[in-house]
Order: C-alpha cells, then structure tokens, then sequence
C-alpha cells in the first residue's frame, strides 16, 4: 500500500498523462450532465411535483444533427436556434477549435474517442495486440464517414432554405423534444440498438478507434477543417530523428510518422503521443508552419480548454446558451411524449401544431 502511494506521488507527467487527465474530466462531467438530464426528465415525469430540477443545456451536444442544423439557420438569418442554442454553440466551437488547432477534440475531449481510446487499449491487454485491416479495406471503410459528412453537409447545409427552416423551428414538435427523445433512445434501447452498439464496442477492443476511424462524419468533417487551413498545428519531424520507428508505432491512428518532414495527414489526431515515444528531445514538434518555436503538449492543452471556455462563456453572456422553451413547456410536452406528432418526421411538417403568430391570429379571430 505504501509502495503504491509512493508510486502515485510520483508519478512523472507527461503529455499522454495529461490527456489522460483532460479525458477522464470531460468524460465524467458528460456523465454528469446526462444524469442531471435524466433527473430533470424525472422532474417533468412527475408533473413537477417532485424535487425541482434545472435542465442543463450542455445537454444538447448529444444532439449533432440538430447543431448543425442550427449553424445552417444561422448562417441563412444571422439568428441563433432558440430552442437547443447550446448545441449551435458546442458544435460550432468544436468546428472553430478544428480549425485553429487540429483535432484536439478527438483526443483530449470527446467522451466517444476517451472510450474508443480505451476499448482498444483494454483489448491490447486482454489480447496482447490490436488487429489492423489490410489496406485496402482501410481505405474502403475510412471513405464512409466522409460520404456520410457529405450526405449530412447536402442534405443540411446546401438542400436546406431559410423558409424551411423557419417552419422547421415553429411547426415541428419534435425538435422541441429532440434532446427528451434522445434520451428515451439510450434508456428505452430495442433489441437492434443494443446489438449495433455491442458489435461497435467487440469492434473497437479489437481495432484501433473502429468508430472514430471509419464511421464518425463529425470526426471528417474536423479533419477537413484542420487539412484545409495551412496556418494549422502540425507534427514536424527534423534531422535530430534517428529513425527508430517510436513514433509510428504509438501513433493511434497508424499514421507512418516517421517518414513525414510534415504530418498533413487530416486523420492526425494532436494526441502528442509520437512526440511524447520519441526518444530524442526536439526530433519531432507540434508547429505553426514556417513557424520555428514548438507549442510544447501542455500550452496546447491549455488553448484548446481555453477555447472552449472562452466560447461557451461568452455564449451565456450573450444569451445564446438557455434554450426559449420554459420548464413548464417540457412538462407539458413530456407528458403528451407518445403523441404521434411527436414522431420524427424527416423533414414533413406536423399539420398538428402551428407557429406562435398562427396561433395568436386564431385566437383573434370570431
């Protein structure tokens, strides 16, 4: 017991640590978040006669689709979606962050490539190796996620017209209750959500990052946003290097690190774990291009926190992170949930419900 402590007090940092760290953080409180959901989901169960609640907007990462839908609306109108703004700012700060430093995101914060991440190291263990797919089927399976960003940037971004969606946000119920039905998907799973969710975590003890990888489109849509600014953080190699391999044999995403002067490969992750294997201090560095100073794993750490911190803050200063809806409204909805106009509609409009002006005019009239 003491040797154990003596080893925990001990214990050098370094940067994969430090992600370690960073991951676990982001993770429980994610966690943390859809538990207080689940609770505030309770509260309007009950009518409102249980312990108050306070919904938490942070809620609303879990709902990407919608997100990016409001970054479309925004673009189109210049408005923020009023009734899940937190998601529009989470995914844009996501896509902003992509941008200027990389794809930090993947490694250091989200909570699906922190289980990913460790579904494949839990499977190294338990099998002594990970299995790689030959590289044709590699490149087969890594296409899908960039056709499914493409199918997601036509059907949202370029199909979508500002008319539609000022008709989306006021005449269909079921974006008022996306973040309540998302739930019900993970606490009320069908026998076919559990099988695909077990075969994508078998698939990820077996195969580095399976999901990340080859299905994630968000996960393409950051890799293009980092490959396409050139000004962007990238993994530079010099003549320091001794050509020992390390590098490329951690690199979790099987980039050949040790044959690129510069890794521009968009599926880089920032993770700094080739620099942290590298046996000779300065061989590889995380730089600006044309730039000579290294941005060592712990300033990048702090930008990429700090960016988030910084975004979102602004946000609930601005008035763009509590959704428009009352605590009342979600009771109202939650206990009328099994309404069939409630059902996704896939972009038909419920004849249902109306918009708020309709509805005063209708009031108005004998």
């Amino acid at each position: 017991m003491v040797k154990r402590l003596v080893d925990i007090w001990t214990w050098k940092i370094n940067s994969q640590k430090t992600r370690w760290i960073v991951q676990a953080f982001f993770l429980l409180l994610v966690l943390f978040i859809g538990y207080k959901f689940y609770l505030f989901v309770e509260y309007c169960e009950s009518g409102g006669t249980t312990t108050p609640v306070a919904r938490p907007p942070g809620i609303e990462a879990f709902l990407p689709i919608g997100a990016l839908i409001g970054i479309k609306y925004f673009l189109v109108s210049g408005k923020v979606d009023p009734i899940h703004p937190a998601g529009f700012v989470i995914l844009s700060t996501i896509l902003l962050s992509a941008f200027l430093l990389g794809r930090g995101f993947c490694s250091w914060m989200c909570p699906v490539g922190t289980c990913s991440e460790w579904f494949w190291m839990g499977g190294k263990k338990l099998l002594g190796k990970n299995f790689k797919l030959p590289t044709i089927a590699d490149w087969a399976l890594r296409s899908l996620k960039y056709i499914m960003l493409f199918f997601f940037i036509y059907q949202i971004l370029i199909k979508m017209d500002s008319s539609f969606l000022d008709r989306l946000y006021q005449q269909v119920p079921y974006i008022r209750v996306a973040d309540v039905k998302m739930m019900k998907f993970f606490t009320h799973m069908t026998n076919t959500t559990m099988m695909v969710l077990g075969a994508l975590v078998a698939l990820s003890f077996v195969t580095k990052n399976f999901w990340c990888r080859y299905l994630c489109p968000y996960g393409a849509f950051l890799a293009l946003l980092w490959y396409n600014n050139p000004l962007s953080l990238r993994v530079t190699r010099n003549d320091k290097c001794i050509d020992c391999g390390a590098c490329t044999r951690v690199c979790p995403v099987y980039l050949d690190v040790m044959h690129a002067k510069v890794e521009t490969s968009p599926e880089c992750w920032h993770c700094y774990d080739c620099i942290n294997a590298c046996p000779v201090p300065g061989a590889l560095e995380m730089k600006v291009a044309g730039a000579r100073g290294n941005i060592p794993y712990w300033v990048y750490a702090f930008l990429l926190i700090g960016f988030f911190v910084g975004m979102t803050t602004t946000a609930k200063y601005k008035g763009h992170w509590q959704t428009s809806m009352t605590t009342q409204e979600y009771i109202a909805r939650v206990a009328d949930l099994n309404n069939p106009k409630y059902e996704h509609k896939r972009g038909k409009f419920s004849t249902e419900e109306t918009s708020p002006a309709t509805v005063r005019s209708q009031k108005r009239s004998p």
